[in-house]
């Protein structure tokens, strides 16, 4: 049999102890859960590697809308080097496309790609694909609607009228 005393004074370091314990274990597990989940979504958008227009109209076709490869144009366009609040919202709602994020270039020149859909279903309203690509390398997407000029997710599945704000 085993019997353990303790004092009022040892009870209290003991549980402080515990606490301390259990608060160091529960953090680490958010941290690493959070450096994970970075990791995830860089070994989605890492992979995802465009170096043709066909390549291009086939990751569309594959969110769901088919483009007119004729209508395809490319502009380099610079990311603002500091992200205002309208940009920090569009970069967030642009999140919803394969987890994708400008945050990390910023400042940089990119490639951005534009192609007109052509099953777009929405009654008085066209729109077009934009794809930015930094050296090949898909770093943003979305759907732009015409005639107003408002961003969406680039997936039929996020709903169409989801207007990036």
């Amino acid at each position: 049999m085993f019997v353990l005393t303790l004092s009022r004074k040892n009870t209290r370091r003991l549980l402080a102890g515990f606490l301390a314990v259990t608060a160091i274990v529960a953090a680490g597990a958010g941290i690493k859960n959070f450096i994970m989940k970075d990791e995830r979504t860089a070994r989605i958008t890492s992979s995802i590697k465009l170096t043709t227009t066909q390549e291009m109209a086939d990751y569309v076709l594959a969110k769901g809308y088919t483009v007119d490869m004729q209508s395809a144009t490319v502009k380099e366009v610079k990311i603002p080097k500091k992200f205002d609040a309208e940009f920090e919202n569009f970069n967030g709602k642009i999140n919803r496309t394969d987890g994708l994020s400008l945050e990390k270039y910023k400042n940089d020149k990119v490639n951005k790609w534009t192609f007109d859909i052509v099953d777009y279903g929405v009654e008085g309203k066209s729109a077009s694909a934009v794809l930015l690509l930094k050296k090949d390398k898909l770093i943003g997407a979305y759907l732009l609607e015409m005639p107003d000029g408002t961003a969406c997710p680039l997936a039929k599945s996020a709903g169409q009228g989801d207007i990036l704000q």
